[in-house]
């Protein structure tokens, strides 16, 4: 993610999840943080010979786990691997940074996030009360398996095959 990017990303934020969690200073001061990196995802457009914006990721790399601050995909662009793309690009910086685990926060609501998440090895391993500052909903606590173990590599090596990553 760029500086030029942070427009779109807090529109596909508010279109994703109806509410601007990141301000723009906010973003704007991640990209220059150290400990975290942000990424995004671009659909190309072989008539227009553009890309368009579709998606990010937000990561902080924190001591003992990367965590998984912020993901979303516009709207319009959902079903298509865009998130599952995203997710695979994390594990590789959690790999990259020799980080044994990846750790989120997904809206106790969210199914869809959830089943995602599953799929991709999380488990659930804590609640949240209240954490939401928006409307107070719980947030559910995820944590992947060692992502050097054998079991999440070949996962994340099918996986990679599925979304045609790599």
């Amino acid at each position: 993610m760029m500086d030029g990017d942070l427009d779109r990303v807090r529109h596909i934020e508010q279109l994703a999840y109806g509410t601007d969690a990141w301000t723009r200073r906010a973003l704007k001061d991640e990209l220059v943080n150290g400990f975290s990196e942000y990424v995004v995802a671009e659909l190309s457009s072989s008539a227009a010979q553009s890309s368009e914006l579709v998606g990010f990721a937000g990561v902080w790399f924190m001591r003992d786990q990367l965590h998984l601050v912020t993901i979303a995909v516009d709207p319009k662009r959902r079903r298509l691997g865009i998130a599952a793309r995203l997710l695979l690009r994390c594990f590789e910086l959690a790999i990259e940074a020799e980080m044994p685990s990846v750790v989120l926060e997904v809206r106790a609501s969210n199914d869809g996030a959830q089943a995602l998440y599953e799929r991709f090895g999380f488990r659930r391993i804590g609640r949240l009360r209240g954490y939401y500052k928006d409307d107070g909903e719980d947030a559910v606590v995820m944590e992947s398996p060692a992502v050097d173990g054998a079991e999440q590599q070949a996962l994340l090596a099918e996986l990679g095959l599925r979304y045609e990553v790599g």
